[in-house]
């Protein structure tokens, strides 16, 4: 393994180009603390379980010593083709294309009763064509099968609280599944499209419009008039305010986004 160069630094991992043995680029990314925590395992365990291509892909976990310390390291696919929030403003026939994508993620996660709960543009990145969506950063997946880590008396369940589902917000676990990605997806393909959070009236403040997602207000008309003007009228359902009135399974989700007329 050849070391390329730095990419950037999160609070818990430190994220390095790498090339592997045949050349091809790899990410490279060791954790500053020598024993992960419960958190750190989830994520580690998820992502080995994931095996979709719009997913990234996890290589390998080692363990390595340093000055007589044990540095934990995982290797993943390196992604050179930006963010989505890199790539500004969407088409209509770029939302259908990558969110098409993302739907069948989230629809992997699910079946394996996994929910990402961090879906946003930042973690959203692209191969090296620039079209190939990748779902990043599982650092607070939730495994339904598996107790949850988040404490019952915490005001507020782990994720980005701008792109959350009410019942993140209000952590209220016994409604969290994989229709909180929906929701996360949903406002994320309503935002890089419209240019604007769905829940967003006149020139509220970011915590505003987090307010009005917690407090379960509907989201705002202009959003439901553009989303049908733009034939991606499936965002309506995807940010419903409570789970039950979303899409109830994975593929009634993909069937109604594939038949939505752009």
């Amino acid at each position: 393994m050849q070391f390329v160069g730095r990419v950037g630094e999160g609070t818990f991992k430190q994220t390095f180009q790498v090339a592997g043995s045949d050349s091809n680029p790899l990410a490279l990314k060791l954790y500053k603390t020598a024993s992960p925590s419960e958190r750190d395992q989830r994520e580690i365990r998820s992502m080995l379980r994931c095996r979709h291509s719009n997913i990234a892909r996890l290589f390998s976990v080692e363990t390595y010593s340093h000055n007589a310390q044990k540095i934990l390291a995982i290797t993943e696919e390196y992604l050179p083709g930006g963010t989505l929030t890199s790539k500004g403003q969407l088409t209509v026939s770029q939302c259908q294309a990558i969110g098409m994508q993302l739907i069948e993620a989230v629809s992997h996660l699910a079946h394996l009763r996994l929910v990402h709960r961090d879906i946003k543009p930042d973690n959203i990145m692209f191969r090296l064509d620039g079209k190939a969506a990748v779902l990043t950063d599982f650092g607070v997946v939730r495994d339904l099968a598996e107790s949850s880590i988040t404490p019952t008396w915490a005001p507020r369940g782990p994720g980005t609280p701008f792109f959350s589902a009410p019942e993140q917000l209000k952590n209220e676990k016994g409604l969290i599944d994989w229709r909180t990605d929906q929701f996360s997806l949903g406002v994320v393909l309503a935002q890089v499209t419209f240019g604007e959070h769905p829940y967003r009236i006149g020139g509220a403040s970011d915590w505003d419009v987090v307010d009005r997602v917690s407090s379960r207000q509907q989201p705002a008309d202009w959003f439901a008039k553009r989303a049908v003007e733009f034939g991606l009228a499936s965002l309506i359902r995807m940010v419903a305010p409570w789970p039950v009135d979303r899409y109830r399974k994975p593929e009634l989700l993909e069937q109604s986004w594939r038949e939505q007329k752009g």
